[in-house]
This record gives C-alpha cells, sequence and structure tokens, in this order.
C-alpha cells in the first residue's frame, strides 16, 4: 500500500514519483542521566531520564530528466521550509498528527546512469514533544457522557469524581470547561499526582451587609432574543442627537447563535439612521432603584465585508433624570478597514467627551479585530465617579467627577448606519449581563462565578478564561497543571462548600501517542 504523505498542509507524495521508505521507530528514545558513584567504585548512580525529540526520516524517488529532478527537488526544498514545528500526516495513521520541524538538510543524489535519470532523497524530521496527537478532542460530559470515555459520578453536593480512559499512549493535556449554574467561588482539581486550584476556598456566599445582583441577564440559553423582546424600541437616550431613532432591530443567526441586528436603518432629517433598544435597571432587592456601583458584560461583533462600509453600536448608560451618563461606541467612520472604540463620558453641560479612543482593524484576524465571529467580549465597570473600561486584555481606569452621585438609570443599546452609506456586515449584539454591586442590607455577596458563567482551564498551554476573558490570577498558589496519564484514571472537582446548583463540567483532550 502507497502511504501518502503531507507537510503543514501540503503533499509530499504529489511532488515525488515513489515513497520509498518510513522510517518512524517504536516509541520516542530516553536520555538517562548518570553519576559517578566515587573513588575506587565501579558503575554509574542513575539520577532520572527524560524523553528526546523523535526522528523520522522519508525516502523517495524522483525519475526523468535532469531538468525535473532539480525542479522537483527545489519543490521539496520549499515544502519542508518551516521555522517552526508543523504538522506531519501520513495516510495510514488518519487520525494522527506529528507536530515536526524539518532536521538538517534534505539530502538528494542524482542516477545519471539509469534510463530515465533516477534521484533519492531524504527528508528527517524531529518532533521535539516525541508524540503525535489525534486530530479530534475526545469528550466526557456530565450531561449525556460517553461512558466508552469514562464516567462522572457525583460523589457529594460539592464535588464530582471522574474517571478518564485516555486510549492514547502517552499522557494528555486536558481542557477542563466549568458551566455554573448557580454562584460559586472556588474550584479545586485533584489527581493522584496534581492539584489544581483557582478562586478562593474561604469565600462565603453570605455577608450581612452587601451583596452583588444580576437584575438583568441576556446571556444564558439565547435569552438575547428575550432581551430585544423585553426592551424599549427607539427611546434610547444616547451621546448625541446625530441619529434618527426610527429602524428597525430584528434577531440574525449569523454562525448558528442569535444576534440582535439592524434589519432597517430608518430615514429622517438627522445625518445618521439607527435603531435601539433600552432595558430599565430593575429594582434590586433593597427596593432600591438606580446604581452608583454597577458591572455589565457583553458580546458584540463589528466585522467589515467591505472596505466602503459604515456603521456604529453604541452601549451608552443614562441616569435618573434620562441625561446621558457614560458609554462605549464602536464605530466606523471613514473609507478602509480602520475603526474605533471610543470611551465617553458626560461633560457635566448636557454634552459628552471622549475620554479614550482605541483603533482596530475590521477584519476577520484574531491580531487586528477584537470583535470578530469568535470573540467581541467587553465589560464595563463603575464605583460611583470610577468607571473601568476593558480593552483587548487591558482594564483602564478613568476618573469622572460630572458623574459623581448620579445614579445609572437604563441601559441602551444602539446600532446604526452613516446615512444611506453601506452598513457594517456583521454589526451584532450577541448578548449583555447587568450586575448592580454593593446592595445594602443584603446577605449575598458578589461571588467570582456568577450562574451562566463559563470557566475554561487549557492544561496544556496553562490559560485560564472566564467568561472568554484570561483570568490568569485566579490560580491559587502552588497549583499544578495536570495531565492524564495513559488508560484509566481519576480525578476528583470540588466546589464552594455552599454551592446550591452543582456546575456542568465538560473535559476535552486529545490522545497522543508515542
Amino acid at each position: 500500500m502507497t502511504i501518502s504523505v503531507t507537510y503543514d498542509g501540503k503533499s509530499l507524495t504529489d511532488l515525488v514519483d515513489e515513497i520509498t521508505s518510513i522510517t518512524r521507530n517504536i516509541g520516542t528514545g530516553y536520555n538517562n542521566v548518570y553519576a559517578d558513584q566515587g573513588a575506587s567504585r565501579n558503575g554509574q548512580v542513575f539520577l532520572y531520564a527524560t524523553k528526546g525529540t523523535k526522528p523520522i526520516s522519508i525516502e523517495f524517488k524522483v525519475k526523468g530528466s535532469l531538468r525535473k529532478i532539480h525542479e522537483v527537488g527545489n519543490e521539496v526544498a520549499s515544502l519542508v521550509d518551516s521555522p517552526k514545528p508543523a504538522p506531519l500526516e501520513f495516510s495510514d495513521e488518519p487520525n494522527k498528527i506529528w507536530w515536526a520541524v524539518p532536521s538538517g538538510s534534505p539530502s538528494y543524489s542524482i542516477n545519471q546512469s539509469t534510463s530515465p535519470a533516477e534521484a533519492t532523497g531524504v527528508i528527517s524530521f524531529d518532533v521535539p514533544s516525541g508524540t503525535a496527537e489525534s486530530k479530534s478532542y475526545t469528550t466526557l460530559k456530565t450531561v449525556n457522557p460517553d461512558e466508552r470515555n469514562g464516567t462522572v459520578t457525583k460523589i457529594s453536593d460539592t464535588a464530582y469524581k471522574v474517571t478518564v480512559n485516555n486510549r492514547g499512549t502517552a499522557e494528555a493535556f486536558p481542557i477542563i470547561k466549568i458551566k455554573h449554574r448557580g454562584e460559586n467561588g472556588y474550584i479545586g482539581i485533584v489527581t493522584k499526582s496534581a492539584i489544581f486550584a483557582m478562586g478562593n476556598d474561604e469565600e462565603a456566599d453570605r455577608q450581612s451587609y452587601k451583596r452583588s445582583e444580576i437584575l438583568r441577564d441576556y446571556v444564558s440559553n439565547n435569552w438575547i432574543v428575550k432581551g430585544l423582546a423585553e426592551g424599549q424600541k427607539n427611546s434610547a437616550i444616547l451621546n448625541d442627537l446625530s441619529q434618527n431613532l426610527n429602524g428597525t432591530l430584528a434577531i440574525d443567526n449569523a454562525w448558528g447563535r442569535p444576534h440582535i441586528a439592524l434589519s432597517n436603518r430608518g430615514s429622517g432629517s438627522r445625518p445618521n439612521n439607527a435603531a435601539s433598544v433600552s432595558w430599565e435597571i430593575p429594582l434590586d432587592s433593597a427596593r432600591d432603584r438606580g446604581a452608583l456601583n454597577e458591572y455589565f458584560w457583553w458580546r458584540q461583533i463589528f466585522w467589515l465585508g467591505a472596505a466602503n462600509q459604515f456603521g456604529f453600536i453604541k452601549i451608552m448608560v443614562s441616569d435618573t433624570n434620562d441625561q446621558f451618563l457614560y458609554g462605549v461606541e464602536t464605530i466606523k467612520r471613514a473609507n478602509g478597514l480602520d475603526a474605533e472604540y471610543n470611551f465617553l463620558a458626560s461633560d457635566g453641560k448636557g454634552g459628552y467627551k471622549v475620554l479614550k479612543q482605541w483603533n482596530f482593524v475590521g477584519t476577520h484576524r484574531d491580531d487586528q479585530n477584537p470583535f470578530n465571529a469568535e470573540r467581541g467580549w467587553s465589560d464595563l465597570l463603575r464605583r460611583d465617579d470610577m468607571v473601568q473600561v476593558f480593552w483587548w486584555g487591558s482594564y483602564p481606569q478613568f476618573h469622572i467627577p460630572e458623574i459623581k452621585g448620579r445614579k445609572s438609570a437604563k441601559i441602551h443599546v444602539a446600532l446604526g448606519a452613516f446615512g444611506d452609506k453601506p452598513i457594517v456586515t456583521h454589526m451584532y449584539l450577541d448578548s449583555i449581563v447587568y450586575r448592580k454591586d454593593f446592595v445594602s442590607g443584603i446577605e449575598d455577596v458578589p461571588n467570582r462565578y456568577r450562574p451562566g458563567s463559563l470557566v475554561e482551564i487549557d492544561m496544556g498551554s496553562g490559560l485560564i478564561l472566564v467568561d472568554g476573558m484570561s483570568k490568569s490570577e485566579e490560580e491559587i498558589d502552588g497549583s499544578d497543571f495536570l495531565s492524564i496519564p495513559k488508560g484509566t484514571s481519576e480525578m476528583e472537582i470540588h466546589f464552594s462548600s455552599w454551592v446550591k446548583e452543582m456546575p456542568e463540567i465538560e473535559i476535552m483532550w486529545k490522545e497522543r501517542y508515542v
């Protein structure tokens, strides 16, 4: 059987006439370290062993004219010209990827005594990890678990025991996802050889004087659909009056999830056209309306389809006197791919001021656009006259004397266009959640992980995400990022002692092979 070979997505098999040999060996060699026992003593003392890189070599033939042979040689050299590990795949192992880097220079010898001329070549690779990994993830969930991959058992009101069946021949590094159904402040994961913990195991659920309360939640279970239905239409209080608010918002289901989108821009005498939805901040448990301390998180998409598109998303807060307080706008106002993310606040005179402007490129690329289809997470935190803004991994804070003592009353979202110019192709609001902090006289306190929040722990990369945002500071000192050994193993996952609803968990791993 002929084995086909690809490297970094390019076929070696299609370039050459024949692959004559593939040397993958069995397993990966060990590097043993010893020490002398001392004067006049024979032998050495074993100290430790580490696995080295795994060598893989591929031999091939090329037949034909000298011109063809040289051309193929150049193409082969270009194919394996990679400065970092790339996927090496063989057709006889269709579910395996070797992350390999070329080793040395490919050898190539030409024999002109045959007719036609014949060249033989050898390409050598090193696999730094010494292992291959499967292309797809193996998963184990609390909801409808596949028992071939293991089991999840509730062993107390605050803990699961997980039995994992790793069918690979090497340890694997899982991604553990924890979807909270109730409040929680601590996550502890224990295996036979390691402990990982995050949050605070002493965090209390109740205090006698303060708590945070989720007053609007349009995140879980596609509730943005409910949010659009419940909100007031085209009554938004924004930073200015440059837009006609008579357009229409609707639900768009791009990428298989619902978004609020601008379906009709409207018209009028003002230069811009928009539609809006507004939500009043409900009474808290103390029957108090409005807030000086608040937090809201949302997800938005702002992705251009062409350089001549224009548009904006405004997320704004107004006070109890129906005056603009603060907010952000994502806006594309000129030809090209450049867009802005602006933080705005009241100037205390009925107008507004721009406190900070950030720029980004409205493409699909992760390194250019924080609001592409896969991301878009944003938040604002207010402590009276201080507002904290999330921007691309940073949390700058702004002190605004003009809003001190003015209670927030409503949240407004507006999607709009510049006159009749083409609108941004993907301009959506996916979800939004509002939390009021420091509600007096209530026992419950803000907990790290709210109902609906998703914690993701990537044990291979060491990345910790909470609701899509990096939270490495949540890791407790002394923790280890753990692995899953080959075969059957166990781990326990523990939560705060006071949790009322156990989270849902999902464990994903790629099996690895020596």
